[in-house]
């Protein structure tokens, strides 16, 4: 019987649900997509999307089909990707998933050299931020509310170190970094000339 349809807000968040899931061959690998291919008619609402996913650690494949309440935004690459355009939470990654996707982008982006990509990577992560945030009640309770765990790795992870869902530890990583439009209004200013080249 083939898997139900995953809700995802945009194709980023697709791609992130990817790099965050775990392989259930090896149990140690994330995925790696590669084309995406549209199920749907076009112009049909939702967007039934088919993405054939890889693992990079045993090359195990399996093929998800994502859906998407409206058809995919064009984006400009220079201004960075898209992850949620609405002000509901995800549906298919937990708040401890988007911690985790936090966590992997910024070591990523401590190991790059190209100063460009090291932005992209900082809105990424931000991003992700952003999206845990989202999880958390207005009220005073410093850890998420049951709902927002459901991922069996995440309820693990809380059970292990409940301080690393904390609502305000996450808020003060995400005060150290630029705001989102000030990330993109980085991304899309043309490279500067060097003064020696004028």
């Amino acid at each position: 019987m083939p898997e139900s349809p995953l809700a995802a807000h945009s194709l980023a968040e697709a791609h992130l649900y990817a790099m965050v899931s775990r392989c259930a061959s090896c149990g140690k690998g994330s995925f790696r997509a590669t084309e995406t291919k549209r199920l749907s008619e076009p112009g049909a609402v939702p967007v039934l999307l088919s993405m054939p996913l890889e693992c990079v650690v045993c090359g195990t494949s399996r093929n998800a089909v994502f859906q998407l309440a409206a058809s995919p935004v064009a984006q400009n690459p220079e201004a960075g990707a898209v992850v949620n355009p609405t002000d509901e939470p995800s549906r298919i990654l937990d708040v401890g998933q988007w911690i985790t996707l936090f966590q992997m982008i910024t070591e990523a982006a401590s190991k790059q050299l190209d100063k460009k990509e090291i932005r992209h990577l900082g809105l990424e992560a931000a991003l992700c931020l952003e999206e845990a945030l989202r999880f958390y009640d207005d009220l005073e309770n410093d850890l998420p509310p049951p709902n927002a765990i459901f991922n069996e790795v995440s309820r693990q992870t809380f059970r292990n170190h409940p301080e690393l869902f904390s609502k305000t530890r996450l808020i003060k990583l995400r005060q150290k970094l630029p705001s989102l439009d000030a990330m993109r209004s980085i991304l899309r200013e043309p490279p500067r000339r060097r003064w020696w080249k004028r």
